[in-house]
């Protein structure tokens, strides 16, 4: 299905949707009574841990918050068990004993679904286990009429469970995984795969369907095939029978797809294992595949485009239930700021056009060093591999317009974040760039630990000049992330101040 095709069916499934019942007032009243939006993004088993009426005392006195950010579901999350976070990350001040997460057993599935919803598609959500912890709970039911007396909204929080270890979880998982470029079984499930997509429409209907809830944030925390190849050397994906039939309706040439991402593959493979460089230098070596293979990027495009689509027909789904849903998407680190490749293959104003709010990760703290070990570490072992690291830094900072006067050098990088200065500019090309077509609500990181082990603590007082900076930017929200249970109650209570004092501005 082309974009316009598309475009046009999403529409008019939200002009479908906007014939049915309109919110109840009681709703319309607890949205009306605070003047800015101010969200937090919070594990399930925080709200049990610590008392569901407790936790929310909390974050309204400390925080001013107005809406909860709720994982639906926790195949991928910073409290998944089978990353091992050490217990040292989470938060000790919030009044209860600190739980080890590595420790417990806890579901994966924090709603009850209907079979009724997954018949075109052999992908099932897993039932809790009669083991698990709080598994005879219903998080949703149970918040929501303590959300709506307090004037909250709650929203369904739920990331893409895009690793290969899923297969454990979700049963028929390698079924819908992606195939590369040599026909091998990939690591990741394919965008266009029927039973994929199917299987993300069902759990959005069930969910909006059984669940009163004012709104929904979707992410999906990968880059394409060809950032993966460029930065990791990764074997180039997806040649699934319906990837090649779609590229191949659009008119791809399918085999010089292949063959190009085959040389590309061996090519980025000798940077890794040598120290050689071609005699044309490594980016022009690079263009030069691309100029031989179009088909390379087309082939790249149509991935993201595919992506895109779902996303579409998710939101399209959701507002036929509930029009006045607020349905949204999460933009993580490398979309929102390190990975260029990604940010140029779709835009803020091309994902505005398909939802109501989008939410970039802008977690200053941690930074420094995700672009330190994440990027510019591995992009020195790849395509610029002809710079120094201090080359490469500069070379982003003046490619993103950031303040090297004021952002870390490189030798702080991996022991410093940004600056709110930094928060300020993102969230003000996200602002421009969708030129009112959604809302922007920024992800404030207060807490962030770095690769799951050290803490990174916050400085309350940068918080809140993260906080203060975004709104000046002009967004529509702040919101505080990752996770609830890492966050102290000084970064917290640094967190309200700003939105009170934005507030009083307002």
């Amino acid at each position: 299905m082309d974009r316009t095709h598309s475009r046009r069916d999403f529409m008019r499934t939200l002009a479908t949707g906007a014939a049915a019942t309109l919110a109840s007032s009681e709703l319309s009243r607890a949205r009306a009574q605070s003047p800015k939006w101010v969200g937090i993004q919070i594990g399930p088993h925080s709200l049990y841990d610590e008392g569901i009426e407790r936790v929310l005392d909390l974050l309204q006195e400390s925080a001013g918050v107005n809406t909860l950010l709720v994982y639906s579901h926790t195949y991928y999350t910073a409290d998944d068990i089978r990353l091992k976070r050490s217990p040292g990350v989470l938060a000790t001040d919030h009044g209860v004993p600190v739980r080890d997460i590595g420790a417990r057993d806890l579901p994966y599935v924090w709603v009850r679904h209907h079979e009724e919803y997954f018949k075109a598609t052999v992908l099932r959500h897993p039932p809790p286990g009669k083991e698990q912890e709080y598994s005879d709970r219903d998080l949703f039911s149970e918040l929501a009429e303590t959300v709506r007396r307090r004037g909250m909204k709650l929203y369904a929080r739920v990331l893409e469970p895009f690793r290969v270890d899923t297969a454990e979880v979700i049963p028929n998982w390698v079924q819908v995984m992606t195939v590369d470029v040599f026909g091998r079984t990939g690591e990741v499930p394919c965008w266009n795969h029927p039973d994929y997509r199917n299987w993300w429409l069902a759990t959005v209907e069930d969910l909006f369907k059984s669940y009163e809830l004012d709104g929904f944030q979707w992410g999906a925390e990968r880059v394409g095939p060809l950032s993966n190849l460029l930065y990791r050397g990764t074997i180039p994906y997806c040649f699934c029978p319906h990837c090649r039939a779609r590229c191949r309706d659009k008119g791809i040439d399918v085999e010089r797809a292949r063959q190009g991402l085959r040389e590309l593959h061996d090519f980025v493979q000798g940077l890794l294992s040598s120290e050689a460089r071609p005699v044309d230098g490594v980016l022009t070596t690079l263009f030069r595949h691309f100029f031989q293979y179009p088909e390379i990027l087309a082939w790249e495009r149509q991935w993201r485009e595919s992506k895109e689509e779902l996303f579409a027909q998710m939101c399209g789904s959701i507002k036929a239930i509930v029009p006045a849903a607020d349905v949204g998407r999460h933009i993580d680190h490398p979309g929102s700021t390190f990975d260029l490749l990604y940010r140029a293959e779709w835009s803020y104003a091309e994902m505005a056009r398909t939802c109501d709010f989008i939410k970039p990760i802008l977690y200053h703290d941690i930074a420094g060093p995700r672009l330190r070990y994440w990027y510019l570490d591995r992009l020195q072992k790849t395509i610029l591999s002809e710079l120094s690291l201090e080359q490469s830094t500069e070379l982003f900072y003046a490619l993103k317009g950031y303040d090297r006067t004021v952002e870390p050098r490189l030798d702080e990088l991996g022991r410093r974040g940004f600056t709110p200065d930094y928060v300020y500019r993102e969230t003000k090309r996200c602002v421009e760039a969708v030129g009112g077509r959604a809302k922007i609500y920024a992800g404030i990181g207060i807490d962030i630990p770095w690769n799951y082990q050290e803490r990174v603590p916050s400085d309350p007082e940068n918080v809140y000049r993260a906080v203060m900076r975004a709104f000046e930017a002009g967004a529509s929200g702040v919101l505080a992330s990752r996770e609830y249970d890492e966050m102290r109650l000084p970064g917290l209570r640094a967190f309200g101040r700003a939105v009170r004092e934005s507030h009083a501005v307002a």
